[in-house]
């Protein structure tokens, strides 16, 4: 079912359910653009559940959320006549995870839906061996323009940040002398300091001491990455064109974006033997199992070698 399509539920409670789910994921943080799809995802399953005859959170089971994915992984698009792809699954198993959360919480562990346990399958990340990483730095020109793309990959592969984080960064958010990067505005708002390695640090110090003025002029700005026009902060948009248009000049083979660098410092470090733990930290990963995808990327890949 397309869920932009998906009809209301009937249920007065379930009505109830949604909106007040809605309230709750906005009070966490949640991107107001990532809303509709949480909720649409839920809705598709509420009213799964009224199709089945069950009009009522005490009616439901653990057993009824996995028997909805079930019947999910047997669907096709009603578009490409394909199976559902596992981003498209794994988006409602997200929903599904997030409302037995909110049902937990905030009714108490009374209610069969807290039990909802799903085998998720999520679809291997794409990762840069160190050897590419090497030649998306060896791709760069010796211009402005090249200083401030050896910054842009310092916080992208050598921080590991994720695409807004690093549109988000202001030049205050560098603190040199302690080698850490201030992300302040982190995935559901949340700050977290990451150190900078060594390289990284010397390229930030470069953009920031030599190329960047150049490139500013006489505008001022306290975003960090910065367009040749004018002196306008880089969107995130902007910066994931730049992170390909990189690619390209590297002829990697690979489909690359900002998310596969930091897949990409993720798998390094693991290979460098540092303990999952502080790789979640490093990421800013709300809990380990999102971090422990990389355990297995290790393991089948090479040595990690420093560039």
């Amino acid at each position: 079912m397309d869920q932009g399509k998906t009809p209301p539920v009937s249920s007065t409670e379930y009505r109830l359910l949604l909106s007040s789910f809605t309230e709750w994921l906005e009070l966490m943080g949640y991107a107001p653009l990532s809303l509709p799809a949480l909720t649409s995802a839920v809705r598709h399953f509420l009213r799964y559940q009224e199709a089945q005859g069950k009009v009522s959170l005490k009616q439901l089971t653990a057993d009824d959320a996995s028997g909805f994915i079930r019947s999910l992984q047997g669907r096709t698009g009603e578009r490409s006549g394909r199976p559902l792809s596992a981003g498209h699954l794994n988006k409602h198993i997200q929903s599904l995870k997030l409302l037995s959360r909110y049902v937990r919480e905030t009714r108490r562990s009374d209610i069969a839906f807290s039990l909802i346990r799903i085998a998720e399958t999520r679809s291997s990340p794409v990762w840069l061996t160190a050897a590419e990483i090497h030649l998306l730095y060896e791709a760069i020109a010796d211009t402005l323009l090249g200083i401030r793309d050896r910054a842009m990959l310092a916080v992208y592969y050598g921080c590991g940040l994720r695409l807004n984080e690093g549109a988000c960064l202001q030049t205050g958010d560098i603190l040199g002398e302690r080698k850490l990067l201030h992300v302040r505005k982190g995935k559901r708002y949340k700050e977290r300091y990451v150190p900078i390695p060594e390289q990284g640090l010397e390229q930030l110090r470069l953009y920031l001491d030599y190329g960047r003025p150049r490139i500013l002029q006489e505008l001022k700005t306290e975003a960090l990455f910065i367009g040749v026009n004018r002196g306008t902060p880089l969107d995130k948009q902007s910066l994931y064109i730049r992170i390909k248009k990189l690619v390209l000049q590297a002829e990697l083979s690979k489909k690359v974006g900002a998310h596969t660098l930091r897949h990409s410092i993720a798998t390094h470090l693991l290979q460098s033997g540092m303990a999952l733990e502080k790789i979640q930290q490093f990421l800013g990963h709300d809990d380990l199992e999102s971090t422990q995808i990389y355990t297995h990327l290790a393991r089948d890949s090479t040595s990690f070698s420093n560039l």
